[in-house]
């Protein structure tokens, strides 16, 4: 069967394809230029294969990990087009069959609409979830079924022929962000104390992460999230024994491959083959720091890197350049893998191609 996960560039941000036999899901859809260069482009080809008498392409499920403006844009901008479609008459070029996404609104309530009406990336990422949300309820696409209301850890959800597990967010880690937010709100400086504790994982606590699992293969896909948190959601949810480990066909760092999201534990408890990493040096994403803790964490070289851009911004090429050299100056065989020059992502395929 078809078991694939595709990485597209996102730039700083994520987008991610999940093939799962004959379902497609879309988690995130990476900051601005990510619809035009990438997504709305990989889409096309998609449809263009399925359906090649030019109707919708079915996706089954879309997913926004969490509201940043780096895993949402992409996602409100196709939202945008397909109501203007709508408006206009037009046929759709999609067929959504349902939308996960926990709008910050719903989360907190009424407090939401205390946010400034401007002021920063943070409050402008709280607007795009309210848009999201609206232009689902314009499109008419059935919002966090089967829960009802917020996403919610732990779960499990069939997916054709694989299963989803929601690991993130827990009720009590959204209690707990209910909770600081009456304390900013407290403070009564909202816009300050919302950017600094954006950089304190604001939102990533409500980040979605899910397991999905289908033919004995399984993928992690982490969000934003705090790697304490994918652990503890994970033993919630029965899938990784108390002190225990989990082993992975592939493993989505989590924040760009950040190094304050991840700590040694992370990577012990969570071996896998494949580790993919969507950055593009912005904020010094990937870390050298993350690097080296997946090579420290394993004693054998049957696993391979795989990353969405060489070149980028803050000397990333010559990161990991040195990164490469290292490994080949201690003997170490695993491979590191970069999207190819050109192209619209990386794939791999755990089963058959899609």
């Amino acid at each position: 069967m078809v078991f694939s996960l595709e990485a597209l560039q996102a730039f700083q941000g994520d987008s991610l394809l999940l093939h799962a036999g004959g379902k497609l899901c879309l988690i995130d859809g990476g900051p601005g230029q990510t619809w035009a260069k990438s997504l709305r482009p990989r889409l096309e080809e998609l449809r263009a294969a399925r359906v090649p008498g030019g109707g919708p392409l079915r996706i089954d499920l879309a997913m926004v990990s969490h509201i940043d403006d780096d895993h949402i844009h992409g996602l409100t901008d196709m939202g945008g087009a397909m109501v203007e479609l709508s408006e206009d008459h037009q046929p759709q070029p999609y067929e959504l069959g349902g939308l996960w996404h926990n709008a910050f609104d719903d989360v907190l309530g009424n407090r939401a609409s205390e946010l400034p009406a401007a002021g920063g990336p943070v409050v402008a990422s709280v607007g795009q979830g309210r848009l999201l949300r609206d232009q689902a309820v314009r499109l008419g696409w059935p919002r966090n079924q089967p829960f009802g209301a917020l996403v919610v850890a732990p779960r499990e959800v069939p997916f054709g022929d694989a299963t989803l597990t929601v690991v993130a967010p827990a009720a009590p880690a959204l209690a707990d962000l209910d909770a600081k937010w009456e304390e900013v709100l407290a403070k009564q400086a909202v816009r300050t104390h919302v950017t600094e504790y954006a950089d304190r994982s604001v939102f990533n606590l409500s980040s979605i992460v899910v397991l999905a699992e289908a033919g004995g293969r399984s993928m992690l896909l982490c969000g934003d999230a705090r790697g304490d948190h994918v652990l503890s959601g994970l033993e919630s949810a029965g899938k990784l024994p108390a002190g225990g480990t989990l082993a992975l066909d592939i493993l989505k760092l989590p924040h760009h491959g950040s190094i304050r999201n991840v700590e040694a534990d992370f990577f012990t408890r969570l071996p896998a083959r494949h580790y993919v990493i969507s950055a593009n040096g912005r904020d010094g994403n990937p870390e050298s720091a993350t690097l080296d803790a997946i090579a420290a964490s394993r004693a054998d070289d049957e696993f391979t890197i795989h990353l969405t851009n060489h070149d980028g911004k803050d000397d990333l090429a010559a990161r990991l350049d040195a990164f490469v050299a290292a490994r080949d100056a201690a003997g170490r065989r695993f491979g590191i893998e970069f999207r190819a020059e050109g192209s619209l992502g990386l794939r791999i395929d755990l089963g058959d191609p899609p």
